[in-house]
């Protein structure tokens, strides 16, 4: 009886300040373990920094004699081969208009092209899977990415590309607009001018995966360089999907059918192969790519480029327009 006596007094009058100790001990232990974790991750921060300056060190001086060999470019032959390799391309129509144009720049362009995609330490890093360089980029890369890329991005893709598929896939586009606004506005829609823009490397690694959707609906037309390293397989290319029932994208955003209660079933998957493009009008179909866990491609490279309208044009068209067929553009307005 007196020992609980005594040890409930003591309790009292100790345990207040061990309690203090212990709080006042943990509290200075955690303050030094943040010191020496911030400590950690500068210096770690720093070991990446050089070494990400090394590399990009050592890729340029690795890339600087093919520095020459962009002026030897000719836009017009380049042009030629293009026109050529569209020609031979068959338009398929389901279940979108969609062309693969193998072949389509010339060898000696693509290994060059190929060559300049900057090295890994380039690309912004906060998605470890998806990870893209923008063309805007270009102003702070390494020179043979500058001029290779700038010059296709520029001068290839929104000069002669762009046009060309425009022009090959009229007839689709003129439909693409009279599915909100009708045939009329279809054909005024698609006479408008329209150019390629927001171009991007493209670098996507296991784990990677798209559910299958439409681009910005400012978007009339995607297109898909595919850059393969030698040896890489072709079995990751580009999903092709068909809608269940008919549609019109909503709001300016990628539109997702499924998440608008739509079921979507594989159609087809373009091969990744190198020297390669896939362009396609962006309606009626859904499209999406996979990069699976431990699959055995482990960079998958491509160059992706929209084409849309001028958009004070379409806004002209589309004000004219009945409210109901306005609806889905309302965003733009």
């Amino acid at each position: 009886m007196l020992g609980r006596f005594v040890f409930r007094r003591l309790r009292r009058a100790l345990l207040p300040d061990f309690q203090r100790l212990w709080t006042r001990d943990i509290a200075s232990s955690l303050t030094e373990l943040r010191r020496k974790l911030a400590s950690v991750e500068s210096e770690v921060a720093e070991l990446r920094a050089f070494r990400r300056r090394v590399t990009v060190s050592e890729w340029v001086a690795g890339t600087e004699p093919l520095l020459a060999r962009v002026d030897q470019i000719s836009l017009p032959a380049v042009k030629a081969h293009i026109v050529s390799a569209l020609a031979e391309a068959e338009v398929v129509t389901e279940p979108t208009t969609y062309m693969v144009v193998s072949e389509v720049l010339p060898p000696e362009v693509y290994e060059l092209l190929s060559a300049a995609i900057p090295p890994i330490d380039l690309f912004p890093d906060r998605d470890p899977v998806k990870r893209d360089f923008e063309m805007s980029a270009l102003g702070d890369a390494p020179p043979l990415t500058k001029l290779m890329w700038r010059l296709f991005d520029e001068r290839i893709v929104s000069s002669i590309v762009a046009p060309l598929v425009f022009d090959r896939f009229h007839s689709a586009i003129v439909n693409h607009y009279a599915e909100t606004g009708g045939e009329a506005f279809g054909r005024q829609a698609a006479a408008i001018p329209h150019r390629a823009f927001a171009g991007r490397i493209q670098l996507r690694r296991p784990g990677y995966h798209l559910k299958p959707h439409l681009d910005p609906k400012r978007v009339v037309v995607t297109g898909l360089f595919y850059f393969p390293r030698p040896g890489d397989t072709d079995d990751y290319g580009t999903q092709l999907f068909t809608v269940d029932r008919p549609f019109v994208a909503t709001g300016m955003a990628t539109f997702f059918p499924e998440s608008a209660g739509a079921s979507c079933a594989l159609a087809t998957v373009v091969p990744y192969r190198p020297n390669s493009m896939l362009v396609f009008v962006n309606s009626r179909a859904a499209h999406g790519a996979t990069l699976p866990p431990g699959a055995t491609l482990d960079e998958r490279y491509t160059y992706q480029f929209y084409v849309k309208p001028i958009d004070k044009d379409l806004k002209k068209l589309l004000r004219d327009l009945p409210a109901d067929a306005r609806a889905a553009w309302e965003e733009i307005l």
